[in-house]
């Protein structure tokens, strides 16, 4: 697990929480979360991500729909297996550099900062109770458990299965420009536990609630 968590943005910073000192820190937001705000920002995530899981995918398939253009054949698994991977580490990638470009280069952040990352942050927003309660802790915990399961379940028999068509050498069909988009779950399941983990920044907010976050004012 990464020390330094993201919390969110204000102005035009980006928020951290030092889960080890218990210190909030800031630093500058990178050109993927500045531009028109964090809601346009996130919006746009996940088109990118299934444009490139088409773009992927539909460039493999039609490289090799000249050597065998009506039906589909073991030549062309490497080809969608590759492509489901760069969704996954394309999807990784960009939301790293989107939420931790400047993380080594942060510094104390004040009270105010923190707050504003907090209430400003589109997760927050999705509760009408805005209190960091162990509820929400154990909900987000089943739910962490649930992606685990689906994704053993993809690994196991979802993308085996969709390979079976290449083997049977059946008819290509349009929707198979969709499989790429298997990399995203198991890119979902890493971004919950390892880059934007609910659980730990409710843990976060917890400690700012019971008033154990240090902030720069504290320091001075």
């Amino acid at each position: 697990m990464r020390k330094i968590i993201f919390i969110g943005q204000s102005g035009d910073e980006a928020v951290y929480y030092n889960t080890r000192t218990k210190e909030a820190l800031v630093a500058d937001k990178s050109a993927l979360l500045n531009t028109e705000g964090a809601r346009k920002t996130n919006k746009a995530i996940i088109p990118l991500i299934l444009l490139f899981a088409l773009f992927g995918g539909g460039v493999g398939l039609a490289i090799f729909s000249f050597t065998s253009p009506f039906r589909l054949n073991e030549r062309m698994i490497p080809i969608i297996l590759l492509a489901i991977f760069l969704v996954f580490v394309g999807s990784i990638y960009m939301l790293e550099k989107a939420l931790y470009k400047n993380v080594r280069s942060t510094v104390l952040a004040n009270e105010e900062q923190f707050k504003a990352a907090v209430n400003g942050n589109l997760f927050w927003e999705g509760f009408s109770d805005k209190k960091a309660t162990l509820g929400k802790i154990f909900f987000f915990s089943f739910v962490i458990l649930v992606l685990l399961f689906c994704l053993g379940i993809v690994s196991l028999f979802g993308i085996p299965g969709m390979l079976i068509p290449y083997y049977n050498h059946e008819w290509f069909d349009l929707s198979l420009l969709f499989s790429p988009v298997a990399g995203v779950l198991p890119a979902v399941v890493v971004i919950a536990l390892f880059q934007n983990n609910p659980i730990r920044w409710l843990l976060a907010v917890r400690k700012y609630e019971q008033r154990k976050v240090i902030f720069r004012e504290e320091k001075n």
